[in-house]
C-alpha cells in the first residue's frame, strides 16, 4: 500500500489545464478523479477509509485533503487501482493476490444500470487482477457497457478471453439452451453452465459469476421458473464451487402481486444488498430515516392494499347480484311471455266455445223459430261447461294478483273436513266419469280452515289427478289425523308422472311440467295451492311412488 502524500500530484491527476484544485469533490468527482466507480467510493465510506461532510439532507462532499489521505494499492498488472475489497473473503486473500476460498450467492437490487455496471465491475475486476476467472452472462447491451468499463480500468480482457480466465455469454440465448417448456431442465443447465464453471475453474482458479438469466425470466413473468432457477444454482454450488452474483432491477418487482416473488427470491439467497437509493447512504441517521420512511410506505400500502380487496370484494358481490338480478329478471320476463302466450290461448278456447254455441243456437232459432230441447240442452251445458272453466280461470289470475299484492286474505272456520272432503270428491266424479276416484277417511274430521280455500286445494289437486291420468286410472284420496297431530291430505293418481328434471319447479307460477300433448292450462293450479297451504300455516309436498303417478300431500294444522 502506498499513500498520495503530494497534494498536487493527487491534483494533476484530473487533467492537464484543468481548473484550480477544489476544496470539496462529490461523489461522482471523486470517483472520475480516482479512476473507480462511485459504488467504490460508496464503499470506502462505510467501510470508515473516507470521510464524507453533509452539505445538507442530501448532498454528500469529500474533502481534498481526505482524499490525498486515501491509500492506493498496485495490482499485479502495474496500474493504480483504487479498490475496497468485496468481500471478507477478499480481504483475507489480498496479501497473496488470491480471492477467498468461501462461496456465496448474493443477490443486488438495483433502480439504474449505471449503478448495477459499476457493482459488477468491482465484482469481476478483483477476479481477473487476481489471476483467477470471472463469467459473465448478461444482456448484450450491459456486456457491451461493463466491457467498456473493464477495459478503461486496464483489463486486456482478449488475452483473459484467450486464457479462458474471462467468459461473456450473451443471457437470452444461454438462457434458451436448458429451459424445456417454459421451465429450465437440470440435466441441460448442468451440461450449459456446469461445464462453464469447470472450465473456468482450471488451474485451481476462484470462480465469479455474475447473471442476468433470473432476472429475463422475472421479466417475462415466468416466477416459477426464476426460483427454479436460483435453486439450479444453489444446487451447483455445493459441487461447484463459485460465487455468484445475481441483478434484479427493482421495476420488475412493482405491485402488490410481485411482493411474494420478491420474498422467494431473497430466500434463495445467502445475502440481499439493496438498492442504490438505501445503499449509497454512509451516514447511519440516514439509513435509520430511509428504514423509518420504507416502514411508513409499507404500512401505508398495506392499508391501501387491504382497502382495493375490500372494494374489490364488494365490487364483485355487486356484480354477482347484478348478475342474479339480471338473469331473475330475464327469466321473469321469459315467464311473463310465457304466460301471456298461454293465458290468452287458454281464456280465447271457453270464449270461442261459448261464441260458437251461442251463434250456433241463435242461427237454429232463427232459420227453425224454435230449438229442439235435446240439442238446447247440450248447447246450455256446453255453455255451462265453458263458462265455469272461464271463471276458474279468471278466478286463478285474481288469486295470483291477490297473492302478489298480498291481500288474499283466510277466512278460516271450524268446519268438519271429511265431510267436505267426501263432497267434493263426488262432485269430481259427476264431471269426471271416466276416473274410479276413491276416498279413505274418517266419518268426520273437525279443523280450523277456509273452507273454501281449502275445497280449492282439493279441486286443484283432483283436477290435475285426472287431467294427467289415463281412462280408467283409479284416483285415490285419503283424508287422515297424522302422528304429529296434524290434518293430512293425499291425493294419489297414476298417471303419467312427473319428470325428474322438473320436479323441483312444479310450485312455480306459470310452470307446466308437460308439454302439448296433455291438456294444457296456465301453470297457475299448484302455484296457487302451495300459497293457500302455508296461509293455512302448513305444507304441500308431493311423492313419485315406484309404481308410477304422483302423490301430493298436504299437511295442515288442525
Amino acid at each position: 500500500m502506498v499513500t498520495l502524500s503530494d497534494a498536487s500530484q493527487a491534483v494533476a491527476l484530473e487533467v492537464a489545464g484543468s481548473p484550480p484544485a477544489r476544496a470539496y469533490y462529490s461523489i461522482s468527482q471523486a470517483a472520475e478523479l480516482l479512476g473507480v466507480s462511485r459504488v467504490s467510493i460508496w464503499r470506502w465510506v462505510r467501510a470508515g477509509r473516507l470521510s464524507v461532510v453533509r452539505l445538507g439532507h442530501r448532498t454528500a462532499r469529500i474533502k481534498r485533503e481526505d482524499l490525498e489521505r486515501l491509500p492506493v494499492q498496485i495490482g499485479p498488472s502495474g496500474y493504480r487501482s483504487w479498490s475496497i475489497p468485496h468481500t471478507d473473503a477478499d480481504r483475507r486473500s489480498d496479501a497473496d493476490g488470491a480471492l477467498g476460498t468461501a462461496t456465496e450467492h448474493f443477490v443486488q437490487f438495483y433502480e439504474s444500470d449505471e449503478f448495477l455496471l459499476d457493482a459488477v465491475s468491482e465484482f469481476i475486476g478483483p477476479a481477473l487482477r487476481t489471476g483467477n476467472a470471472g463469467i459473465v452472462v448478461a444482456t448484450n447491451v450491459h456486456l457491451a457497457r461493463l466491457e467498456d468499463a473493464l477495459t478503461a480500468q486496464g483489463f486486456d480482457l482478449g488475452a483473459a478471453r484467450a486464457a479462458g480466465q474471462y467468459v461473456s455469454l450473451d443471457a437470452a440465448e444461454t438462457l434458451a439452451r436448458f429451459m424445456d417448456d417454459a421451465k429450465p431442465d437440470a440435466g441441460r443447465f448442468e451440461d450449459v453452465v456446469g461445464s462453464l464453471v469447470v472450465g473456468a475453474a482450471a488451474g485451481q482458479r476462484r470462480v465469479r459469476i455474475y447473471g442476468e438469466m433470473v432476472a429475463l425470466l422475472a421479466g417475462s413473468g415466468n416466477h416459477v421458473a426464476t426460483i427454479r432457477l436460483e435453486q439450479l444454482w444453489n444446487d451447483l454450488q455445493h459441487r461447484h464451487p463459485f460465487s455468484l452474483f445475481c441483478g434484479y432491477p427493482m421495476d420488475r418487482f412493482g405491485g402488490e402481486a410481485l411482493a411474494e416473488l420478491l420474498g422467494d427470491v431473497c430466500e434463495e439467497h445467502s445475502r440481499v444488498v439493496p438498492a442504490e437509493s438505501y445503499s449509497s447512504l454512509a451516514d447511519q441517521d440516514d439509513r435509520l430515516r430511509a428504514v423509518a420512511v420504507l416502514q411508513q410506505q409499507a404500512e401505508s400500502l398495506q392499508a391501501e392494499i387491504a382497502e382495493r380487496k375490500r372494494a374489490e370484494g364488494q365490487l364483485r358481490l355487486a356484480l354477482e347480484a347484478e348478475r342474479v338480478a339480471r338473469a331473475a329478471a330475464e327469466a321473469a320476463l321469459r315467464s311473463r311471455d310465457e304466460f301471456l302466450a298461454t293465458a290468452s290461448h287458454e281464456l280465447r278456447t271457453p270464449i270461442m266455445v261459448l261464441s260458437g254455441q251461442a251463434q250456433l243456437a241463435l242461427r237454429r232459432l232463427t232459420r227453425q223459430g224454435h230449438l229442439e230441447p235435446k240439442r238446447a240442452v247440450r248447447t246450455f251445458e256446453a255453455i255451462n261447461d265453458q263458462a265455469a272453466k272461464l271463471a276458474r280461470l279468471v278466478g286463478q289470475l285474481l288469486d295470483l294478483s291477490r297473492l302478489e299484492a298480498g291481500k288474499l286474505r283466510l277466512e278460516p272456520e271450524t268446519t268438519d273436513l271429511a265431510g267436505l272432503v267426501e263432497q267434493a270428491v263426488r262432485n269430481a266424479r259427476d264431471w269426471s266419469d271416466q276416473h274410479p276416484i276413491s276416498f279413505d277417511g274418517p266419518p268426520s274430521l273437525r279443523a280450523n280452515a277456509d273452507t273454501l280455500r281449502f275445497e280449492q286445494v282439493l279441486t286443484n289437486l283432483l283436477d290435475n289427478a285426472i287431467k294427467y291420468s289415463p281412462d280408467d286410472a283409479e284416483v285415490e284420496v285419503h283424508l287422515l289425523r297424522s302422528p304429529d297431530g296434524n290434518v293430512e291430505l293425499a291425493v294419489r293418481d297414476h298417471g303419467v308422472g312427473i319428470p325428474p328434471d322438473k320436479r323441483d319447479q312444479i310450485f312455480e307460477r306459470f310452470y307446466q311440467a308437460h308439454g302439448d300433448g296433455y291438456q294444457s292450462g296456465m301453470g297457475l293450479g299448484l302455484h296457487i295451492s302451495r300459497e293457500i297451504v302455508e296461509l293455512h300455516g302448513g305444507q304441500i309436498r308431493a311423492e313419485f311412488p315406484d309404481d308410477g303417478g304422483t302423490r301430493f300431500v298436504v299437511s295442515l294444522p288442525l
